[in-house]
């Protein structure tokens, strides 16, 4: 066994019933005795069975720590302090409870209850539960000092980040803001490893999948995706960076922030504070020999002219913008300082997406699908534009009319 992983089923006296993936490992049942005390009755079970009893066993103890915590201590009480047990175990059993329902962000709002606790997803927000207002502070606490932010600053928004170790992994985003009832916190969950997955991972149809491998193959030029926040940009060009990786050349990043990590890519964090923007640190990315360049988003006009530069001297760049369709993102690039001459030299083409849900056969919506239009250089669209494409999701069956309203109106 590469790994002690074991679950204690059931105990009586000094007898332990435990799970283990080889009863035969005589040296991991060993360490078992040693960490537990006991006499064990082992059982065999897969690790993926091991790992789901532990998952099982963490979500209940989250609700009970929930259930716990719902009356305010008696005065004096330090149970209401960050640096207590009950503070401690409710703020992991949070983040356990939320990467075991594939939740992407918790949304943790100041009301006049106390504390509205609400789970993000397939892109949409759900109420969990509302907790006692006596928790907030010391909960907030505990998130803000993981985090590594100031804990006495609260009239100023915060960010910051943590790793959170539990049955499972993940890389914490926190961002604060001062509303008129508090503080209000949203932690991003984001993965630990890179999952590897290209663009036929995606699902998309056949010409557009084509048509994205074509763009990513090219030696030069710029191509963007444009969307707003959370409709896959990021996923759709790391996809396509993995397949670029492979090809054995310089792939750099420069992002805000660096989301997902990604093997093979030099990847650069913007920091704002020091001076590092995205023009400085494309600037500086330039003269380190790259192939292939991503940069985060095209904010400003500096950094506007430094990417169409760079796609001119035989890099392949690509990034984002923030607009509602591929057909404005040409007039956001003119708006930058960007000429028609420059834009007909460089851009290969523009994407546009959305995330609509997936529908189930029982009727319920699980997990998300992209709904994706590419405007290429001669005006054309590869498979229709995005309502198009996503009326073709619709009668597909993979999603239905009332996602289609929902997200594309």
């Amino acid at each position: 066994m590469t790994e002690n992983i074991y679950w204690g089923v059931a105990r009586k006296g000094q007898v332990l019933r435990v799970a283990v993936p080889d009863i035969n490992d005589e040296f991991a049942l060993e360490r078992i005795r040693v960490e537990t005390g006991c006499r064990l009755e082992p059982e065999q079970h897969t690790e993926l069975e091991i790992r789901q009893m532990i998952r099982a066993a963490a979500v209940k103890e989250a609700g009970d720590s929930l259930a716990g915590l719902e009356s305010a201590p008696p005065a004096g009480d330090k149970t209401n302090s960050w640096e207590s047990e009950p503070i401690i175990n409710l703020a992991d059993s949070l983040l356990e409870t939320a990467l075991e329902q594939g939740v992407t962000d918790i949304h943790l709002e100041p009301c006049n209850e106390g504390m509205r606790i609400r789970f993000r997803r397939d892109g949409m927000l759900e109420e969990y539960r509302t907790l006692p207002g006596w928790i907030c502070d010391p909960l907030l606490v505990r998130f803000k000092l993981l985090a590594d932010v100031d804990i006495t600053e609260r009239r100023l928004p915060h960010d910051g980040a943590f790793h959170f170790q539990g049955c499972r992994e993940s890389n914490v985003r926190l961002s604060t803001l001062p509303t008129q009832l508090g503080e209000k916190c949203v932690l991003r969950l984001l993965p630990v490893h890179d999952n590897d997955e290209g663009l036929d991972s995606l699902g998309f149809g056949a010409q557009t999948l084509a048509e994205l491998r074509r763009i990513f193959a090219k030696p030069q030029g710029l191509f963007l995706i444009t969307g707003p926040t959370g409709s896959g940009k990021t996923t759709t060009l790391y996809a396509g960076l993995r397949e670029i990786i492979r090809r054995k050349v310089n792939v750099s990043t420069v992002e805000d922030p660096v989301e997902y990590p990604l093997d093979g890519a030099n990847q650069v964090q913007v920091n704002e504070r020091c001076g590092l923007t995205f023009a400085a640190a494309l600037r500086s990315l330039l003269r380190q020999d790259p192939d292939v360049i991503l940069v985060g988003e095209i904010r400003d006009e500096e950094t506007a002219k430094i990417a169409v530069r760079a796609a001119q001297t035989g890099h392949l760049v690509l990034s984002t913008l923030h607009t509602n369709s591929a057909s404005v993102a040409r007039e956001r690039l003119f708006d930058l300082g960007i000429s028609q001459g420059v834009l007909d030299d460089v851009l290969l083409g523009v994407a546009a997406q959305r995330l609509l849900r997936k529908k189930t056969g029982d009727g319920k919506y699980r997990g998300r699908t992209a709904a994706i239009e590419i405007l290429l250089a001669d005006g054309n669209y590869v498979q229709g534009n995005i309502r198009d494409y996503a009326l073709g999701l619709v009668q597909s069956g993979i999603t239905d009319m009332e996602e289609f309203r929902r997200v594309l109106g």
